[in-house]
């Protein structure tokens, strides 16, 4: 009783500090050296602020951010991409855990680390459900365009693996969010490659393309070796594809027909990399979770993820038999002389693209 009692009061005392618009000393002298004038603000106008920072801001800010924690001074932005590019998992914990104050919205400081459309903010989106509904509409009308017969697909919660970071209880986390059909598809497609290649041991090399410039981006390019079994190697991954890809929309049909309105909570937490992922049953628990108050919110919803691995057991057991039977078959009626003709795909990385997965 006492602890729950104890966590409580931490918890209504970092809700309290929060909603006074709080910064950690750090913060709290650099805006008073980049835009002194914020702290003469409303809460509700430094928080619109906080969510559409001016980029030369956001840039001084982070100078100042760097030169105080680490005695390193930045000239451009160049200069803060190169040192970021050298800090260890300690100094992006470090700084990540000074800057979310900077960048992120509501009692926890919920920050989405993904790009949202010119001129639209986190603050435009009441609920979990009122941005990843704009998102599929968004991505679904995308597919649509570049493939004028794609059928576009039913909304039954899209999140897979959304990046964010917030505070739980005061302490820092970098968060990851996802339905629960896409993450139960995520466990089988790790143990499908792992099947995969216990029937039909194979390995990845670099193909002759990779690492080549092209544009403003380089070559991501691989190639199978299977000591002679490529093709029916590569026919096995492409059924277990197309497997996962059935299963999955059956899977987010059972989620949604049961709307549980759950959250399943995984601590995946590292030494420096404080980790939580955050499992949504169907849209309905989307609906019940607003980003201004997204563990308020969450925390009630919380359930035994126990239910979530007596459904990653199932399919694991069904995909295990069919990966077994389908092999068998591929092994002694696949004909690698007729596989139909496929077009390769070219991956192309682009210059900076990987700057800021910290």
């Amino acid at each position: 009783m006492k602890d729950q009692q104890r966590a409580k009061l931490t918890h209504e005392r970092h809700l309290s500090s929060t909603r006074l618009g709080a910064l950690n000393p750090t913060l709290r002298r650099a805006f008073m050296r980049v835009n002194p004038e914020y702290f003469a603000w409303p809460i509700e106008a430094q928080e619109r602020y906080r969510a559409s920072m001016p980029e030369h801001d956001a840039f001084r800010l982070r100078q100042e951010v760097v030169k105080t924690l680490f005695g390193i001074h930045a000239h451009t932005e160049k200069d803060l991409a190169e040192i970021s590019d050298q800090f260890s998992d300690e100094e992006h914990l470090v700084f990540n855990r000074v800057w979310l104050s900077a960048v992120g919205v509501g009692e926890d400081s919920f920050f989405l680390n993904e790009c949202l459309d010119e001129g639209k903010t986190l603050l435009d989106f009441d609920t979990l459900y009122e941005y990843d509904y704009d998102d599929h509409c968004f991505q679904e009308q995308a597919r649509k365009d570049q493939t004028p017969d794609y059928v576009v697909q039913s909304y039954s919660g899209a999140l897979y693996y959304t990046w964010a970071r917030l505070f739980i209880d005061g302490a820092f986390h970098y968060a990851s969010l996802c339905m629960a059909a896409g993450y139960v598809s995520s466990h089988l497609d790790e143990f499908g490659q792992e099947k995969i290649a216990a029937l039909i041991p194979h390995r990845y090399v670099r193909a002759k393309d990779h690492g080549k410039r092209e544009g403003k981006g380089t070559v991501f390019s691989q190639r199978l070796e299977a000591d002679g079994k490529e093709l029916q190697a590569e026919e096995l991954q492409r059924r277990c594809w197309a497997y996962l890809s059935q299963r999955v929309d059956a899977l987010r049909t059972e989620f949604d027909s049961q709307a549980r309105k759950a959250v399943y909570m995984e601590d995946l937490s590292r030494h420096n990399d404080p980790h939580r992922t955050f499992i949504f049953s169907d849209k309905t628990a989307l609906q019940a979770v607003r980003f201004r108050q997204f563990m308020r919110d969450c925390r009630p919803l919380v359930v035994d993820r126990a239910e979530l691995d007596t459904v990653i057991t199932r399919e694991r057991q069904a995909l295990d038999a069919y990966l077994e039977s389908t092999c068998r078959d591929i092994l002694t009626n696949f004909d690698p002389k007729v596989a139909p003709f496929r077009k390769k795909r070219k991956i192309i990385i682009a210059d900076g693209a990987l700057n800021d997965i910290a």
